[in-house]
């Protein structure tokens, strides 16, 4: 009888049916739709907090020695990055106005590592047909599960150090939830696009996607726990819009 409960969570898991996200292996790339880059306009988008902060919440690594011991101070989540008024780790992109256009997606992966039992970075986004890497620097088995709404589920062991393993999408979804059932503090979230017109925004707030075709747009900001907002804007030939979102 399996007394240790991490010891029975690694034992279920080796047992479970592992299901990955579709494709299985990289897709060819697509028939793409050329953008004119004499016309392209870009958007530079800022993000902003009002009112009080969430407090940070300590997470708890107790149950995994292996895990405490490479923190010797607390360790605390804290979903609202904030400075200045400035909103960090907040995925800007275009909702709507591309129509039926389709464009190559890159080859070199996104990469999320498992480090000091956490997940960096925290809050990624890719396209679909981009490869997505997870890598375990950690002495201390993980296994990555991910609930896609769209795409097919995923649930795998990454038990020894340096390995890596990799999924691909073929539908777009925003706020896919990653997460480790061995170490159930660890979590990430992932963004999927169809798209190359995606940032996510860095310390000040901002963002920028570039080489846009002219035309009009619903730009979004979603953040995993303060949810989404939308702006529409219209890019003239060559312009340099500019849109704000407030939370």
């Amino acid at each position: 009888m399996l007394s240790n409960p991490r010891i029975a969570t690694l034992a279920a898991l080796s047992l479970g049916v592992m299901a990955c996200s579709e494709p299985a292996g990289p897709p060819p790339q697509p028939v793409v739709t050329p953008i004119d880059s004499t016309t392209a306009a870009s958007i530079r988008a800022r993000v902003t907090f009002a009112g009080k902060v969430p407090e940070p919440i300590e997470l708890n690594m107790r149950s995994a020695r292996g895990c405490a011991d490479l923190h010797p101070e607390p360790v605390f989540h804290q979903p609202v990055v904030t400075r200045d008024g400035a909103l960090a780790d907040v995925l800007v992109y275009i909702k709507n106005g591309l129509g039926e256009r389709v464009f190559q997606f890159p080859t070199d992966p996104v990469v999320i590592d498992q480090v000091g039992c956490l997940y960096k970075p925290r809050v990624a986004a890719l396209m679909t047909g981009q490869p997505l890497e997870f890598v375990n620097s950690d002495t201390e088995a993980h296994n990555v599960r991910g609930k896609p709404n769209v795409a097919r589920s995923w649930n795998f062991m990454m038990s020894r150090q340096k390995t890596r393993r990799t999924v691909y999408f073929s539908k777009p979804e925003v706020g896919i939830q990653v997460g480790c059932d061995v170490h159930p503090w660890m979590s990430a979230t992932v963004s999927v696009l169809a798209h190359p017109y995606f940032a996510i925004t860095d310390a000040k707030g901002l963002a920028v996607l570039s080489n846009l075709p002219p035309g009009e747009y619903t730009v979004a900001a979603w953040h995993e726990t303060l949810g989404e907002r939308e702006q529409k804007i219209t890019l003239a030939a060559k312009g340099a819009g500019e849109v704000s979102f407030a939370f």
